[in-house]
């Protein structure tokens, strides 16, 4: 069992009245740092591989999850790390509407705020989805400390049982 704290997101209806995923957060890297491991391709393929996603309005992303399956979909904001950087792509996964995945990166007193917001999803799928974002962003945070994260799954038990416990 890993022994990583755990950093769990919340599942819940959006003020626009739409159920959502939402996540916090703080790496100790700076917001350029965090921007490049999510976008550059090389550094992307080291810690989620499968996953095509070219930081350019129109561009096709692609999250393939082997025998879980696959989301695709297209590229539809993008703001290059100023002060603050924003991606925003829409989600299809085979059977369930369209979504819309929503990532910032910005400056935090101890490094970087990342925040990752899955909007308009529907509530059936969204505790799955919400322990595939956890597990991404735990993978995420430890290749930016430059640390192993073969184990990152080791607590899907527990982490499954909360976002069920909050999809409910």
């Amino acid at each position: 069992m890993s022994t990583t704290a755990h950093h769990f997101g919340t599942l819940g209806i959006s003020e626009t009245g739409a159920f959502r995923i939402h996540f916090e957060r703080v790496l100790r890297h700076p917001v350029g740092k965090v921007w490049l491991a999510l976008t550059d391709e090389d550094k992307r393929q080291t810690w989620l591989p499968g996953c095509v996603l070219e930081p350019e309005v129109g561009t096709r992303v692609r999250y393939d999850f082997g025998e879980e399956g696959a989301a695709e979909g297209v590229v539809t904001k993008v703001e290059v790390p100023g002060e603050r950087g924003l991606l925003e792509h829409t989600w299809l996964w085979e059977g369930v509407p369209a979504s819309t995945v929503h990532w910032t990166v910005e400056p935090h007193e101890a490094g970087t705020l990342l925040s990752l917001t899955h909007s308009e999803v529907e509530r059936a799928p969204s505790a799955d989805f919400a322990v595939g974002w956890h597990f991404i962003l735990d993978t995420l945070g430890r290749f930016a400390d430059g640390a192993p994260f073969d184990d990152v799954w080791d607590d899907y038990e527990t982490v499954a049982a909360e976002y069920q416990r909050q999809a409910a």
